[in-house]
């Protein structure tokens, strides 16, 4: 994607037409970083292009180990670059084993949110719950749609908002194979297709949901879209796939992945309806759940973020090999 040389933003093709995740983690790191410190560095957010020689090189790893764009570290190609940093441990562990970089090599540096957790005000009686979907629909988004409509055939009290499009990374075209499953929403009265929309916008949407349900179906190294819903005290519903477990750090309901579409489905769907028959019984569940300390997410601290990055180029400019990595 994009590469921060000597401090000033290199934009690729990829990167330049993009609000993604990838480009909201640039922005934190800027945002959060001593500059003076950038002078000696190339940090690039994977898919690297140019190489310079006159800083030291780091690749700052978003996508899977298993990415053809990371052909560049086959066969000892790893060692173009001098250090490495991801975004949870799991995805580490992948590229290590894919690549053999040496341990010392990487650091685990967990994204971030400015969002700091806060005893969440939302509808106290839940008249209306809820649910929210919103990153890009290939994660998903194909499976959400039936499971709630299945739910909607039970319970009336139930909204889904769902906040997505591939026009965050600019990439309007590849909306083409949904746009049936966003005429589905739109066609219904307990769904709302809203598209995309800015990060505030979508922050904002949260703050007023009660549930994230996400039958997850492409693996990821880590998840912001996750980290903000738990952070705004949604009770998240999601398989134990990738990166998402780490992520989650035991404040979220998991069940087991599974490749039989059907039957992640069904357990996703079994899942909500749980959740839904525990609200019904016990109108509390849902705002006790809400108000739990599990919410606060320490190692995705936006302060915690900064010092790391921070560690991490000072170690390295002085000729030191960082070792330390949030767990």
């Amino acid at each position: 994607m994009s590469c921060i040389y000597k401090g000033s933003v290199i934009e690729t093709e990829l990167s330049k037409n993009s609000r993604g995740g990838t480009e909201m983690m640039r922005n934190r790191l800027l945002e959060n970083i001593r500059h003076d410190l950038l002078k000696d560095f190339a940090i690039h957010f994977s898919r690297p292009r140019d190489i310079p020689q006159d800083v030291k090189n780091i690749l700052y790893c978003h996508d899977l180990a298993e990415d053809p764009e990371n052909r560049i570290l086959q066969d000892g190609g790893w060692q173009k670059f001098d250090h490495f940093v991801f975004v949870t441990a799991w995805q580490r562990d992948q590229y290590i084993t894919y690549f053999k970089i040496p341990y010392s090599k990487c650091t685990v540096i967990h994204n971030a949110i400015e969002k700091k957790f806060e005893l969440p005000d939302k509808d106290k009686d839940y008249s209306t719950i809820r649910f929210i979907y919103h990153t890009t629909p290939h994660r998903g988004l194909e499976l959400l749609v039936p499971i709630f409509e299945a739910l909607t055939d039970e319970y009336e009290n139930i909204h889904l908002d769902v906040y997505s499009g591939f026009g965050i990374y600019g990439w309007e075209q590849r909306d083409e194979p949904y746009k049936g499953l966003y005429s589905r929403i739109e066609a219904s009265k307990q769904m709302t297709y809203h598209g995309v929309k800015s990060n505030d916008e979508v922050l904002e949407a949260l703050s007023k949901s009660h549930i994230f349900l996400y039958p997850n179906v492409w693996k990821e190294t880590s998840c912001i879209a996750l980290i903000e819903a738990i952070k705004h005290g949604l009770l998240c519903i999601h398989p134990n796939y990738g990166g998402l477990t780490e992520t989650a750090s035991n404040a979220t309901t998991m069940y087991d992945w599974t490749e039989d579409t059907k039957y992640h489905a069904n357990f996703a769907y079994s899942v909500a309806k749980q959740v839904l028959e525990t609200q019904k019984r016990d109108p509390n569940y849902l705002h006790n759940y809400a108000t739990s300390d599990r919410f606060a997410l320490a190692r995705h601290n936006i302060s915690t973020y900064g010092i790391m990055w921070n560690k991490l180029l000072k170690d390295l400019s002085n000729g030191g090999h960082n070792s330390i990595s949030q767990t």
